[in-house]
């Protein structure tokens, strides 16, 4: 699956969940905050959507999706992720 329809899944799972998302450009990687009562989860736009993808999952990681329909790559994408606390971004940085 391209990493586009990755992200667009990842997306449309905020979206049930209750999420509001915002693409923003600065010095993070991406995170979830609560704003007034609203759950949002923010992501770097500047960064490769290879890496808004991994923060999805790290989001995600710490949700309970056990009663949530999820496609089997994003699940197995967060499942790898949930147990790793290696930054996938910090480990890129030390192969350049």
């Amino acid at each position: 699956m391209k990493v586009e329809r990755i992200r667009d899944e990842y997306e449309a799972l905020a979206e049930k969940l209750g999420y509001t998302i915002r693409y923003e450009k600065g010095d993070f990687r991406g995170d979830v905050c609560r704003i007034k009562t609203d759950n949002v989860i923010i992501i770097n736009k500047l960064i490769p959507i290879k890496h808004q993808n991994y923060a999805f999952s790290r989001i995600f990681a710490e949700e309970d999706l056990s009663q949530v329909s999820v496609l089997p790559v994003l699940r197995s994408m967060i499942e790898e992720v949930g147990g790793d606390t290696r930054d996938i971004l910090s480990e890129e940085n030390q192969d350049a």
